[in-house]
């Protein structure tokens, strides 16, 4: 799904709701958000040790995308980024690699906890900020067998980051709401090559800064 599409769709959601005026996010209340969430990466990587010259990008990825915030005073509250676990693709960038469109691809979950800070800004709208941590989990590595690293086990060490947010949620009748959300996290692994069996020419690791902005665009309701 583009950007714009998901934008059309809030949009649209929005309309099927009549806006009331309701009272301001105050301590205690609970808000649930759901909705499409894009992550696209401002990687940077090392070269593989045993391929001079060679590194690979990481491709940008969509998903279902959860948050939740909890107001421990009007203006103090606890944030919790969460999405439905989505696979991120490895390309070829340089050297060796350069041609491979796709060297590998794992599974990822990085959930993110960030103190946030809710602005008055009137009944409708709810702008605040937040700061944070990130732990990225990967699992289930593989390789593409027509790749130069084909045949090769790759591993991928787990992440821990700092998180910072955006977000803004406005309300709509009944305390339904749509919201608009953006994170950039410190996500940064070491990738392993083990080789190929009787070949260890393709044995290496490479450190790689993935370090996307996430940007998020759903709808929710305050409890």
């Amino acid at each position: 799904m583009s950007i714009y599409k998901g934008a059309a769709l809030v949009a649209a959601i929005a309309t099927t709701f009549t806006t009331t005026s309701v009272m301001a996010y105050e301590a205690g209340d609970f808000i649930a958000r759901a909705g499409w969430a894009h992550l696209e990466p401002n990687d940077d990587a090392d070269d593989f040790s045993n391929l001079p010259g060679t590194s690979v990008k990481v491709d940008s990825a969509d998903t279902l995308g959860i948050t939740f915030s909890y107001l421990v005073t009007d203006n103090i509250g606890i944030g919790l980024l969460g999405v439905w676990p989505f696979t991120v693709d490895i390309k070829g960038d340089k050297g060796a690699l350069a041609n491979d469109d796709k060297v590998a691809d794992t599974k990822a979950l990085p959930p993110t906890l960030t103190l946030q800070y809710h602005f008055d800004a009137g009944p409708d709208f709810h702008p605040y900020i937040g700061a944070g941590i990130n732990y990225t989990y990967f699992w289930d590595e593989s390789t593409k067998s027509n790749s130069t690293l084909g045949g090769s086990r790759v591993d991928l060490e787990n992440s821990w980051g700092l998180a910072g947010e955006l977000g803004l949620d406005y309300t709509l009748a009944n305390d339904y709401l749509v919201s608009a959300q953006v994170w950039y996290v410190d996500i940064s692994t070491t990738a392993r090559s083990k080789g190929v069996l009787g070949d260890p020419s393709l044995a290496g690791k490479a450190d790689i800064d993935i370090d996307p902005w996430v940007f998020m665009l759903g709808v929710g309701k305050k409890f």
